[in-house]
């Protein structure tokens, strides 16, 4: 037999103690990769709520534009914004398209959590100046029920999960959109 040697013992295999070590690196690293994860996966969602909010936002603003017609806002608690077509001179309203938050995302203003640097209120987790409904007017403008100018904030979240925060202000003159997101010390952009 070639490579044998009588009276020494075989090196093939690991010792327990090998075995052992080995177990208790993935176990460690395991336990520090998982808490990790969830964080990533958390901030993943909330910039996944806030990306098709602001596009869904943007296409009542353009929609608004193009038909020349005002395009109403309805935010529905927790989860739900509806964008409604407001015929003129009737005031006759036709619901022109429907966004639903996934996997747990809700409109929600975590507390001790501060007003944007954009600071149009923090209030709520839908803060907008005047009285609704708030609406996009032919020249994209974002106007209150009294037809002012209207800035606001919208902040999104999921409940307990900090890492989600996030939030988009409108300017009202101009329809301009900015995204925020949490950074565990200040929003940024």
């Amino acid at each position: 037999m070639a490579g044998f040697i009588p009276g020494r013992a075989s090196s093939r295999g690991f010792t327990l103690a090998e075995v052992l070590v080995v177990v208790a690196l993935i176990a460690v690293g395991t336990a520090v990769a998982i808490p990790v994860t969830m964080a990533t996966v958390d901030r993943a969602k909330g910039d996944s709520a806030v990306s098709v909010t602001q596009a869904f936002i943007d296409s009542a603003r353009d929609r608004a534009v193009a038909e020349r017609r005002n395009i109403e806002l309805r935010f529905e608690t927790p989860n739900k914004l509806k964008l409604d077509r407001v015929e003129v001179p009737s005031g006759l309203k036709t619901q022109v398209g429907e966004l639903l938050f996934e996997a747990g995302q809700e409109f929600y203003k975590f507390s001790g959590l501060p007003d944007t640097p954009d600071a149009f209120g923090a209030g709520s987790a839908i803060y907008f100046s005047g009285t609704g409904p708030w609406m996009f007017t032919s020249d994209g403008s974002l106007i209150d029920s009294a037809g002012d100018v209207s800035n606001g904030t919208i902040f999104f979240g999921q409940p307990n999960k900090r890492d989600s925060a996030r939030a988009m202000t409108i300017f009202g003159v101009t329809g301009l959109i900015r995204v925020w997101k949490w950074r565990g010390a200040q929003w940024s952009e």
